[in-house]
């Protein structure tokens, strides 16, 4: 059993830290910055099915989710944001510059991305 009490080791603090100056790096029009590349994404308070924007990069307090596919038009939502891909059968979405589901970016697919939300003015969920 491993010790949970254990402080990381230097290596391991330096990969996360990588990790974290890539997903800084801001692509046009708030495309995704990392991804686990998985299909199906469990996350606390993000249900199957919907895409879920939380208030933060973290899963900390309770996402915005989004089920039914359309444009979304967000309101008051800045910075990086962790946004979760839950939706099954391979379908995607979008981030926008204009509300209404235009100006988009390239399609998300299933899977956790941190996403600069500031330029980003509506969501597009897609089959």
């Amino acid at each position: 059993m491993r010790n949970q009490n254990r402080r990381p080791s230097l290596r391991g603090t330096l990969a996360a830290l990588a990790a974290t100056a890539t997903a800084a790096v801001t692509l046009s029009a708030g495309a995704a910055l990392a991804s686990t590349g998985q299909h199906q994404v469990r996350a606390v308070d993000c249900p199957s099915g919907n895409v879920c924007v939380y208030p933060d990069a973290t899963q900390n307090g309770q996402p915005a989710k989004y089920y039914r596919y359309g444009a979304y038009n967000l309101s008051n939502v800045f910075g990086t944001r962790l946004v979760i891909n839950n939706q099954t059968g391979g379908a995607g979405f979008r981030t926008c510059t204009a509300y209404g589901g235009q100006n988009c970016g390239a399609r998300l697919n299933p899977g956790r991305y941190l996403i600069n939300l500031s330029p980003i003015n509506s969501i597009l969920l897609e089959p």
